[in-house]
């Protein structure tokens, strides 16, 4: 029998991408619904008067120019999210597999935390420590760019390096960037570096646009 390694390498690329695009979505739903659990004592439905995102952004608010940047023939594949108790979230995926571009998917969540509902834990506290969380599950954590702000994260997303991952804080806001895909059309997983860069490319110019 096959291991999963040996399954990934024998799948056309357009699939492979197509695969990893929807395992990290998965990852993040999962994600998601533990935060629910969690947070099911105290929640508020609603920001608070300190809390300086009363929502998630919606997809529209990451900069087209930046999605045609990295995702050749671009279309939004993915989009939804919600009120959750304490936050509110917003996912986007944007993906060229199925064109003749390099299968490439570009991946957003947007969460807005609010302050609970005694009032002890503030919306950017909140979502400080999600953040922080976040450390230990980073693999090939690097510097990130100084445009992020503090504490925030670049990495990784699959052991194999082919993801890269951006995660950065603005007040009470959380956002999550995933970048993975084919170096060219027809070729490979892009290396770690360039996967890496992507993610912080489409992160900074989120930073910038908020």
């Amino acid at each position: 029998m096959r291991g999963p390694e040996e399954l990934w390498r024998s799948a056309p690329p357009a699939g492979r991408w197509a695969a990893a695009g929807g395992a990290v979505l998965v990852i993040t739903g999962v994600a998601v619904g533990a935060a629910q659990l969690a947070e099911r004592s105290g929640p508020s439905a609603q920001a608070g008067p300190e809390d300086r995102f009363s929502a998630a952004p919606e997809c529209a608010s990451v900069p087209e120019e930046t999605v045609a940047d990295l995702v050749d023939e671009a279309s939004l594949d993915t989009s939804g999210g919600g009120l959750m108790p304490d936050s509110d979230a917003v996912r986007c995926a944007w993906t060229s597999v199925g064109t003749d571009a390099a299968p490439r998917t570009l991946q957003v969540e947007f969460r807005a935390h609010f302050t609970d509902a005694s009032g002890d834990t503030t919306g950017a506290a909140a979502a400080a420590g999600a953040v922080a969380a976040l450390e230990p599950f980073q693999r090939g954590e690097v510097v990130a760019p100084a445009a992020l702000g503090e504490g925030a994260l670049l990495g990784r997303a699959s052991p194999a390096g082919s993801a890269g991952e951006a995660v950065f804080r603005d007040a009470n806001l959380v956002v999550r960037v995933v970048y993975t895909g084919a170096g060219d059309p027809g070729g490979g997983a892009m290396d770690e570096g360039r996967a890496r860069e992507g993610a912080a490319e489409a992160a900074e110019a989120i930073a910038a646009s908020l």
